[in-house]
């Protein structure tokens, strides 16, 4: 059964070194990093990263998990595992993020690291994600998260893993992504904005705005700047939410 509920919630634990090896390779963490890590699971990718930064701070919810993640972690000094909810935990400082991200909680971490500071991070998503966070307007996966992933950071797909290379096995493949902060941060009232215009995807903007600087062009088909512009200056125009 607790199997059964991990798969409800999109977690899916690497288990093929090959590709845990490929992940650290791609992270650019040096011996003065601090890394936060969403999700421990059993510990694999948690060993490895701490081998490279200075402390890894791991967050893991599920209390079976941690314990055997604590108990497979036990003697590495520089690893701190909390067994709490992350989204609940106030940030510490961190200047790298690593995650094979539970696919229901994909958008939550997005929108969240589009609040922090830190400068690069490597995440782990399923092929579906990945396509949103690089689609361009006028696709049918351009969003929310596209919208704020291409703002907030230069998005690199890595590579992709297969289905095997996982307990349980997921129905789709995962792609490994580097997101490089460009130092442009989202608050939380532009993410709501974002939120309400993608409602109305099929919309043209000038249907519900007195504005026609866009052509007459659907929200859906506005590149990431326009939108922001837009964003920006919604508190006054737009009627209650």
């Amino acid at each position: 059964m607790e199997d059964d509920k991990r798969t409800n919630y999109g977690q899916h634990f690497l288990i093929d070194y090959g590709n845990i090896s490929k992940i650290i390779e791609s992270c650019r963490v040096g011996k003065k990093d601090t890394v936060l890590e969403f999700g421990t699971g059993y510990g694999y990718l948690t060993s490895e990263i701490s081998k490279l930064a200075k402390v890894v701070y791991s967050f893991e919810i599920d209390k079976e998990l941690y314990l055997k993640a604590k108990k497979y972690l036990f003697n590495i000094r520089n690893i701190k595992i909390f067994n709490q909810d992350f989204f609940s935990h106030d940030p510490f400082p961190f200047d790298f993020f690593l995650s094979n991200i539970p696919y229901s909680k994909s958008k939550e971490i997005i929108k969240w690291l589009s609040l922090q500071e830190f400068r690069e991070g490597v995440i782990m998503v399923q092929k579906e994600f990945s396509e949103k966070l690089t689609a361009f307007p006028g696709n049918k996966k351009y969003s929310v998260v596209s919208v704020i992933s291409q703002y907030c950071f230069d998005v690199e797909p890595l590579f992709e893993v297969s289905k095997d290379s996982f307990i349980p096995s997921p129905q789709i493949q995962s792609t490994v992504m580097r997101l490089k902060n460009k130092k442009r941060k989202m608050t939380e009232s532009i993410i709501l904005n974002l939120e309400y215009l993608f409602s109305h995807r099929n919309k043209k903007l000038v249907s519900f705005l007195n504005n026609e600087q866009y052509d007459n062009k659907r929200i859906d088909q506005l590149d990431t700047d326009s939108l922001l512009r837009i964003c920006n200056k919604l508190n006054d125009q737009l009627p209650d939410k």
